[in-house]
């Protein structure tokens, strides 16, 4: 009688037959659809990065001279003019931008460098 108890509470664990195949099916199901979420996280993240820093030196060009660099709104773009022979200048930005990092595969930071260049004509 004793035996049977026994037998009837292992009864639901021995039941659960599949469940070390589903795990092995399912953690490289998971790591691909993270690794897949990265590629796109990492891709729409420096579209972003560019034209956030393409917009900020066109701006610089269009207000003048160091507007940038009185605000603290975008810390680390750093801005270069190269003087035209002909009057005006080339204005090149860059900065240092990283993307999240999503899956634990990816074992160093996205981190990348974008640049951005405008026309002064005054």
């Amino acid at each position: 009688m004793e035996r049977s108890k026994v037998s009837e509470f292992f009864k639901p664990l021995l039941s659960q037959s599949g469940t070390v195949e589903s795990a092995l099916v399912l953690i490289p199901t998971i790591l691909l659809f993270l690794s897949v979420l990265q590629i796109a996280a990492s891709v729409l993240g420096r579209g972003i990065a560019v034209n956030e820093l393409q917009g900020e030196v066109s701006r610089e060009s269009l207000l003048g001279s160091n507007s940038i660099s009185s605000t603290n709104q975008y810390p680390g773009v750093q801005i270069i003019r190269h003087a035209l022979p002909g009057g005006g200048e080339i204005i090149i930005g860059s900065k240092r931008a990283s993307v999240v990092k999503l899956t634990p595969l990816l074992v160093l930071q996205d981190e990348f460098l974008v640049k951005g260049i405008a026309i002064d004509e005054n």
